[in-house]
């Protein structure tokens, strides 16, 4: 089988591109040649990979660009028998060359970019595409009821944890986390799209939990446009000595964080505002988290709750609600006890659910049902 799959940004940072490029080496570890067009240049260095990666077309979206990447994978899209469409602003790519050559296509629904509203093109693409795979099943729903494809054509696939990382989660370093301050971490862009991540609310609540539970530290790991905000907001909240912006870390650092930090904390908040929905999709730095055995703080909206267990694996709150927030940061900082039956639930969970070998199995069935011709919606 040949698949050929169509990224907006192929090495891209986020988790939208994280899960394109582990479904596009799942594919390929099932026996078929995978080939990958990208859109956009990305910035995570490319690994050793079973992919073809035919390359990108620019490095920044222009109207220009994007008819050239339309004339590029229909000049190189003949001869596939599946193509995958890493995020719905490919599928209606995937959906000229159908109606050309007949070639089936999926795509990938990962969380705000099918939640609300889609324009006229892409919404019907995503209703004319074979199947569609879900990271989560909120997101599932959301296709589903906003764009009206039928339920026996959505699938949903969770994310698994990096293999490499998932390693390093079983290698102890010897570093002996500080028994009298307990770290925080969270991992994300601070971007002033992504806010809904929360770490302004964590900023906000620090104050009652310090109060409450004594030497707390909050590390970010992660950089962008919104992170000049978030520090004058921990300067105005009496807490810049606790709070610790480590920027943009390698990926083979990451694990290092991960192992000197007692709990992750990330408490998305999923609801629609006036420029439109907000909220994590799925939220694979839960389950990394979790790898490592720190008990997790998610937002109680979108995919987030279904990457943790509540009360077994973390805890689930609202991310709206300041003195929730601050009560589950300080059951966690006043338990150790707590904290290690949770790091370890998580831990049996991730191996129990969240492998790359599980991911691998699910989308070779998928796939081999997705290429037939009778899986085309028609």
């Amino acid at each position: 089988m040949r698949v050929l799959t169509l990224a907006t940004k192929y090495f891209g940072l986020g988790g939208a591109e994280a899960y394109t490029r582990m479904f596009a080496d799942a594919i390929a570890a099932s026996g078929a040649d995978v080939d990958v067009l990208s859109f956009l240049q990305g910035d995570v260095a490319e690994r050793g990979s079973s992919v073809r990666y035919l390359g990108h077309v620019a490095a920044r979206s222009t109207v220009p660009a994007q008819m050239r990447f339309v004339v590029d994978a229909v000049r190189r899209g003949r001869g596939y028998d599946l193509v995958v469409c890493g995020h719905v602003a490919t599928a209606p790519v995937a959906q000229v060359l159908h109606r050309l050559v007949g070639t089936p296509y999926v795509v990938l629904a990962h969380g705000i970019d099918v939640w609300g509203a889609l324009g006229p093109r892409r919404r019907a693409a995503l209703q004319a595409a074979a199947r569609v795979v879900a990271v989560s099943r909120f997101t599932a729903r959301a296709v589903v009821r906003e764009h009206h494809v039928s339920e026996n054509r959505v699938t949903v696939i969770h994310p698994a944890v990096d293999p490499i990382l998932l390693h390093r989660a079983c290698v102890q370093d010897g570093t002996a986390r500080s028994p009298n301050t307990v770290t925080l971490l969270t991992v994300a862009r601070l971007s002033a799209q992504e806010r809904y991540k929360g770490c302004d609310a964590v900023i906000a609540a620090l104050p009652d939990a310090v109060a409450a539970a004594g030497a707390i530290r909050y590390v970010i790991v992660g950089d962008g446009d919104d992170r000049p905000r978030l520090e004058s907001m921990a300067r105005d909240r009496r807490v810049s000595d606790v709070v610790f912006f480590a920027g943009r870390v390698p990926a083979e650092e990451l694990a290092s964080w991960y192992r000197d930090s007692d709990v992750f904390i990330m408490p998305s908040v999923a609801e629609l505002r006036p420029d439109g929905w907000t909220g994590e999709g799925f939220g694979i730095a839960y389950l990394e988290a979790a790898a490592f055995g720190l008990p997790v703080i998610a937002g109680a909206g979108g995919g987030a709750p279904e990457a943790v267990v509540d009360g077994a694996t973390g805890l689930v709150v609202d991310g709206n609600d300041r003195r929730a927030l601050a009560g589950a940061i300080t059951r966690l900082a006043q338990d150790p006890q707590l904290r290690a039956r949770m790091g370890e639930a998580g831990r049996r969970w991730i191996a129990e659910r969240f492998t790359v070998d599980r991911l691998r199995a699910e989308v070779a069935a998928f796939v081999s049902t997705a290429a037939t011709p009778s899986a085309s919606a028609r």
